[in-house]
């Protein structure tokens, strides 16, 4: 009979694992759909591609020339010349600063244009994460309540079966009494998990700018992403793909430019200005008598307060070696993260293959064994009780890992700045 029970157990997981593999197809795409929903709406995601966009347009802003000044002047009391007397004049001047300076300016607003498009992919890589998380904690808390529909059917049956059990005085009421403060508290489980389910589909509705009652399907499994990296590539992999790290590598470069554009203001820039006078006729019969006049300007100011301008050189070389800083522990905390991600992983994965080849199919079949003693008079209630407790809490406890260890990756690939789980390399 053990036997028969065995090859049946096996049959149901080979045919339950094929199944899973359908389901797991279709779940799979539910994400990808709810992960580019989330990319296109969240509106976190579109407020940093903006800021992204107005400082790419900044760029032609900061490297224009100044305005030109267009003035104009009336002569009250009239200037008398030997041509005539002096009416009104019409001038225009322009500021050019010295070569280079626009340039080092265009440079540096690059740079912050750069730095707010890797915010922006760090912006998405993030949503991208959330949704995963909320999407994984979804699919346990869906399983939650499938194990504690099943644990319902099955305290049923106990139910029943302790209750023909007293009808013929094999058993006592306490055992009648005690399975139905166990179906009790199932109710009361399912509710909270129900309760838990409600919230974590609000928070992707959020995630995805969508209305917050909207349903979201039962998660009846999820594609186990397998993970076979070595750390040193997928340190590799962060410190050329991280965008803090590329965040923080624009930003050291940034203010070497700004640092470059403080020493310029020690350089002079000019201006250059045109007028035009109107001239009255005159009294005189000059041939040029009455015609109207003009200037060209050149002005070049000069930078005296070499106090204000070496304070500013100070400025930006302080700033620029918080960025080196900066930059130096952004790269160590990614690292660490890698790190500290990486052998969490390995760890969930070794648990997660424990509980699939060994522990839940040993507590099914230590579960099955009671059950059978219990019916047959071999075993006591109590023993079949902790019995059903051990199959159901261990499977609990295997879908929990299998979320923790997706929640793991999806925590890693926001740090490496990639996706994982396909095309891995060893």
């Amino acid at each position: 009979k053990r036997a028969t029970l065995l090859c049946f157990t096996v049959v149901v997981l080979v045919f339950a694992k094929g199944q899973d593999a359908v389901f797991a197809q279709q779940e799979n795409t539910v994400l990808n759909d709810l992960i580019e929903q989330a990319l296109l709406n969240n509106p976190q995601a579109r407020s940093a591609y903006h800021r992204w966009a107005a400082s790419e347009h900044k760029i032609k802003n900061v490297k224009g020339l100044p305005d030109p000044q267009v003035s104009y002047g009336y002569f009250g009391s009239n200037v008398e010349t030997r041509v005539g007397p002096q009416k009104q004049k019409f001038g225009v001047d322009q500021k050019i600063p010295f070569p280079g300076k626009l340039r080092a300016k265009g440079k540096a607003q690059s740079k912050e244009a750069q730095i707010n498009k890797e915010k922006y992919q760090a912006v998405k890589n993030k949503i991208v994460k959330d949704v995963k998380l909320a999407f994984y904690d979804l699919y346990w808390l869906d399983k939650a309540l499938e194990v504690n529909k099943e644990e319902k059917a099955i305290l049923g049956d106990l139910q029943k079966a302790a209750a023909r059990k007293y009808e013929s005085n094999l058993t006592s009421q306490q055992n009648v009494v005690k399975l139905q403060v166990e179906l009790s508290k199932n109710y009361e489980r399912f509710s909270l998990i129900e309760q838990s389910r409600k919230s974590v589909v609000a928070k992707i509705n959020r995630l995805v700018n969508r209305e917050p009652n909207a349903s979201i399907d039962v998660i009846s499994q999820i594609k186990k992403q397998e993970f076979s990296y070595e750390l040193d590539k997928l340190i590799k992999n962060a410190q050329e793909g991280s965008s803090d790290i590329a965040a923080a590598d624009l930003a050291v470069e940034k203010v070497e430019v700004e640092e470059s554009l403080a020493k310029m203001e020690y350089l002079p820039d000019f201006m250059f200005g045109y007028e035009y006078i109107e001239v009255e006729d005159g009294k005189t019969s000059a041939f040029d008598d009455g015609r109207d006049a003009w200037i060209g300007k050149v002005s070049v100011n000069i930078p005296i307060w070499l106090g204000k301008i070496r304070s500013k050189v100070k400025v930006k070389q302080e700033e620029a070696e918080a960025a080196k800083l900066e930059r130096e522990s952004t790269e160590r905390d990614v690292v660490y993260q890698v790190q500290d991600l990486y052998f969490k992983i390995l760890s969930y994965k070794e648990i997660v293959s424990l509980y699939e080849n060994a522990l839940v199919p040993q507590a099914w079949q230590v579960f099955e064994s009671f059950r059978t003693g219990f019916e047959t008079g071999s075993a006591s209630f109590l023993d079949l009780l902790d019995a059903q407790r051990t199959y159901l809490q261990t499977r609990l406890a295997y879908y929990k890992t299998v979320a923790d260890y997706q929640k793991s990756i999806a925590y890693l690939e926001q740090v490496v700045g990639a996706q994982l789980g396909e095309g891995n390399e060893k």
